[in-house]
């Protein structure tokens, strides 16, 4: 894919839009090769969009009327005085119409061809440019924008552009040389007819700049309201189940409508702003023909303006009066260009909150040894900060199993996201190997990592892609092996197509627990030498929970790892256990060393044995499994 040019602006200032336009155009510069010989052959063609009106004032004044009014012309289509015969001179200047359009028809069939390939060409790289932006950014980016916004910038705004490219491009360039040509020969003509008929257009200038006054934050409200229906759509088909189950598709139904009505309603002030400004395009244009025919017809009652030249001026009429048209048109698709041009600039332009240190290095090879030292971490919730971390140290030797454990929202999921650095923490330093995080380049950092969560996320794909996502390039006998060890090659085998089987939007084709075995594939064939583990069976089903605690066991064995559990079957395997309570250690220890202390670890697993009665004071009832 070509390295697209991404210039910077403030975001905090809002560019105008012929900044948006410069900029959108500097975004070209890797075409500018192809567009520059695309234009050419539009150049090339243009006398074929000018030549018949020639044809008819020869054919009206020196063959029909035989008044020989301008001596080069009939020179050219005598071939010098050559031929003198009227038909024959007739047919001379059909065929020379014809040869003369058809090259320009060649041409602009080429011209069109290649401005489609580089719209194409363009609109494919422009797309991934703002997809790795969006794949470069934070969770805590990602997290405070709305999915189908997102998703509608990404497809919706960025196809806006290529409607520009094809057609606002070659309009400009096209009707701008047609007209500048046409001007010219007109004035070659008659400048007195010419005046007449150009005058009146001085009145689109003022009316081109009221309309973009008026359309400008229509366009930009509809491409937002756009966003909204996306994002409502998206959320509402991921929430399918929950609406269902809840007997609401009324009710979604009429939230739907109220985003489409809004978009509607966007689009029909659009709608209405361009019925009112067309036509006042159109009767300027009436009336330059008007001036036009008045203006001709007094100087032919005079004798110094022929029926030929007037033909020609009725014909050339439509390229002075047509750009005109075409720029209300073009116009109106250059302020849905920029719309949607600003919606995607202020995604690319949105800065990276998560870079790495200027002297950031990679790190092939890891022992394993993480630290937390005096870490304090806050979300960003707009207008306040939640502090959720307090001056939390933690040792995580190499090789040992370390559990989080404490009631649900107390910060152990935040833990793991800053141990894979999706946050850097407020204040403090996370270690690994003793090297700060932010000296460690994301993409090598993480590649020694695997997380297998409480919710599995499975790709709408095969099996076998969704095992090899740990490591792409693993063999069928690696990704045997890896679902052998995580406990699930027996109930994929037993599918008809096995390892081909398609698993469904998210795995809803599968369980719970075949969800989450395929996951611990996944990281078996990733390999990682650090092992994080979020609630990891908290949402199996009970039948599952044994074959999966097994992998797990094989899974963890010689590798540093990190869990968050309310299962004392897994906490109970850990080496040290580190209690959290609203984001501070209350305890820590071994699990035999705080089982039968009198804090938060000791009563929940009492009474997770039944050794304490569920109505005692004393009984902590496992927290729900919220996120942290």
């Amino acid at each position: 894919m070509r390295r697209m040019p991404q210039m910077q602006e403030n975001p905090s200032a809002s560019p105008t839009n012929g900044q948006i336009l410069k900029r959108l155009w500097r975004s070209l510069r890797p075409y500018y090769g192809r567009i520059a010989i695309a234009l050419t052959l539009l150049i090339a063609s243009t006398p074929g969009e000018l030549f018949p009106a020639v044809v008819w004032r020869f054919v009206t004044d020196d063959i029909i009327i035989q008044k020989h009014g301008v001596p080069w012309m009939h020179a050219w289509f005598s071939f010098g005085g050559r031929i003198h015969d009227r038909f024959a001179l007739l047919l001379v200047s059909i065929a020379w119409m014809f040869a003369v359009y058809l090259s320009g028809e060649l041409l602009g069939t080429l011209e069109t061809w290649m401005l489609n390939r580089v719209a194409q060409a363009f609109i494919f790289d422009f797309r991934n440019v703002v997809y790795q932006k969006l794949q470069s950014q934070s969770l805590s980016y990602l997290q405070r924008q709305r999915i189908g916004d997102l998703m509608s910038r990404t497809m919706g705004d960025v196809d806006e552009l290529k409607s520009f490219i094809v057609n606002g491009i070659d309009s400009i360039v096209s009707d701008g040389i047609l007209w500048l040509a046409t001007i010219v020969i007109v004035f070659w003509s008659d400048w007195r007819v010419s005046a007449a008929s150009l005058w009146p257009m001085i009145g689109v200038y003022f009316l081109l700049r009221y309309f973009n006054s008026k359309i400008r934050p229509i366009y930009t409200a509809a491409r937002e309201r756009l966003g909204d229906v996306s994002n409502r759509l998206q959320e509402n088909l991921s929430g399918i189940v929950i609406i269902k189950s809840f007997n609401r598709e009324k009710e979604e139904a009429a939230r739907f409508e109220e985003a489409t009505r809004k978009y509607y309603d966007a689009e029909v002030r659009g709608i209405n702003a361009r019925n009112l400004y067309f036509p006042f395009t159109r009767i300027i244009g009436f009336i330059s023909n008007v001036c036009m025919i008045g203006v001709g017809g007094y100087y032919m009652i005079q004798g110094s303006f022929s029926v030929g030249e007037l033909i020609m001026f009725r014909a050339y009429w439509w390229r002075l009066y047509g750009p005109i048209s075409t720029l209300a048109r073009v116009n109106d698709m250059v302020q849905r260009a920029v719309a949607a041009a600003r919606r995607i600039f202020a995604v690319l332009d949105a800065p990276e909150e998560l870079p790495d240190n200027a002297d950031a290095v990679d790190l092939p090879n890891v022992v394993g040894a993480m630290r937390l030292d005096n870490v304090s971490f806050s979300y960003d919730r707009g207008e306040r900060r939640t502090t959720v971390l307090h001056d939390l140290t933690i040792d995580i030797p190499v090789g040992k199993t370390v559990a989080l454990c404490g009631p649900s929202g107390s910060g152990k999921s935040t833990i793991l996201n800053l141990l894979l650095r999706f946050y850097d923490p407020t204040s403090g330093v996370v270690t690994l190997d003793g090297i700060d995080l932010r000296s460690i380049r994301r993409g090598s950092l993480r590649s020694h990592f695997a997380l297998v969560q409480q919710e599995t996320f499975l790709f709408n794909d095969r099996i076998i892609d969704n095992i090899r996502y740990g490591h792409a390039d693993a063999t069928m006998e690696q990704v045997i092996a890896a679902a052998k060890a995580a406990n699930a090659h027996g109930f994929i085998t037993q599918m008809r197509d096995g390892y081909e089987t398609i698993v469904g939007e998210r795995g809803v084709r599968l369980s719970g627990g075949q969800k989450q075995r395929i996951s611990i594939a996944r990281a078996f064939l990733a390999n990682p030498q650090i092992l994080l583990l979020d609630e990891p069976t908290s949402s199996v089903e009970p039948d599952s929970e044994a074959a999966i605690i097994a992998a797990l066991d094989r899974l963890m064995a010689g590798r540093t790892t990190v869990l968050t559990s309310h299962r004392p079957s897994l906490i109970n395997q850990a080496d040290q256990v580190f209690v959290i309570e609203d984001g501070r250690i209350t305890e820590q220890g071994t699990p035999r060393e705080l089982h039968d202390s009198t804090g938060w670890f000791g009563k929940f697993i009492r009474f997770a044995e039944g050794t304490i009665d569920k109505d005692s004071d004393e009984a902590v009832v496992p927290p729900l499994q919220l996120e942290d």
